[in-house]
């Protein structure tokens, strides 16, 4: 049985990954908590709790995180995810999340309870992960491991702006330019730690007819719900990624790295890096991307995936849409 924190700031594509793990029989969630990003770290943590709720698993506790980085402006995505984070339903669970107690110190409570056995993953910025660090700078390493939705994934040797290849045209890497600070204080801890970025995740673009017709076909409420709060986001990966055909696609980022953790065998390429830190000087935005190791080297090395089993990721997914109710 895997033991799972869950960090994110739900959006389409983080509701997605939270029913992976949701119907998981072999994962138990010890808690959900929130942070800015694709929405405020407010509306996110109610997000989450509608998600669950809708799969049926009130069990879970969801906590309110970061509400802004830790030193740059506040930065969200409402042209991706809409306002609310869920393209602009206006859904909202029938019991908010109250304010406290917060994220961060629950995070550490669970870490004591739990030494050594918690997977984390981190669907948005690193910025609780960075003010847990900041409390507990072992935190990392008494984590069995962390997996997160961020950087620009391998860059080519002696490589100046990796930024620049195509997967990265549309909002590049948010998760870290978001709070790049965060970003940096992970990097710099050592840990059993995976990155998976925009440089695997925007290699699968999903056709949005493919959770129409589950939705149809099984009338599964958590099909339905990621139906019914995807139409706008699949219109700006549809506008973004043009198709020869013209079908509507959409994203499943945040999936690619939950399905990382849950069924490893699905990965198919990673490279362990030390992390380094680039700026793109047009848009004054800051990322991470795992560099060659110098000699000597004294960075942490994480793993950064590249590669994986796109057709095998879908495939769970809609296992897992199909799949009816109760998941537990």
């Amino acid at each position: 049985m895997k033991k799972v924190i869950v960090d994110t700031d739900t959006g389409v594509d983080d509701a997605l990954a939270l029913m992976l793990l949701a119907a998981d029989p072999e994962v138990e969630i010890l808690a959900a908590i929130s942070v800015f990003g694709n929405t405020t770290s407010e509306r996110a943590a109610d997000n989450a709790r509608y998600v669950l709720d809708t799969c049926g698993r009130s069990d879970v506790p969801v906590y309110r995180g970061a509400d802004a980085p830790l030193a740059q402006e506040l930065r969200l995505n409402p042209g991706i995810h809409g306002e609310d984070g869920f393209g602009n339903t206006g859904l909202r669970p029938a019991r908010p999340v109250p304010p406290e107690p917060r994220g961060v110190p629950v995070l550490l409570d669970l870490i004591d309870a739990h030494e050594g056995e918690i997977d984390y993953i981190a669907l948005g910025p690193q910025t609780n992960l960075a003010a847990a660090l900041e409390m507990e700078p072992r935190l990392l390493e008494r984590l069995r491991s962390t997996t997160i939705v961020g950087t620009l994934g391998p860059a080519l040797y002696h490589d100046t702006a990796p930024w620049e290849d195509r997967r990265f045209r549309v909002s590049r890497d948010p998760n870290v330019s978001f709070d790049i600070d965060a970003a940096r204080i992970v990097a710099e801890h050592e840990g059993d730690v995976t990155w998976c970025g925009p440089y695997v995740t925007r290699q699968a673009l999903v056709p949005e007819d493919f959770f129409l017709d589950v939705a149809s076909a099984t009338n599964s409420a958590p099909a339905k719900l990621i139906t019914e709060i995807s139409r706008d986001y699949a219109g700006f990966y549809s506008r973004s990624y043009p198709q020869p055909d013209g079908r509507r696609v959409m994203g499943i980022n945040d999936s690619m790295a939950v399905v990382s953790l849950l069924h490893p065998e699905l990965v198919t390429g990673a490279v362990m890096r030390p992390l380094e830190t680039f700026l793109d000087p047009e848009t004054g935005d800051r990322y991470l991307a795992g560099v060659h190791a110098r000699k000597n080297e004294t960075r942490p090395i994480h793993r950064v995936i590249f590669d994986m089993d796109f057709d095998g990721v879908v495939e769970k997914i809609g296992e897992v849409l199909r799949r009816p109710l109760p998941w537990r």
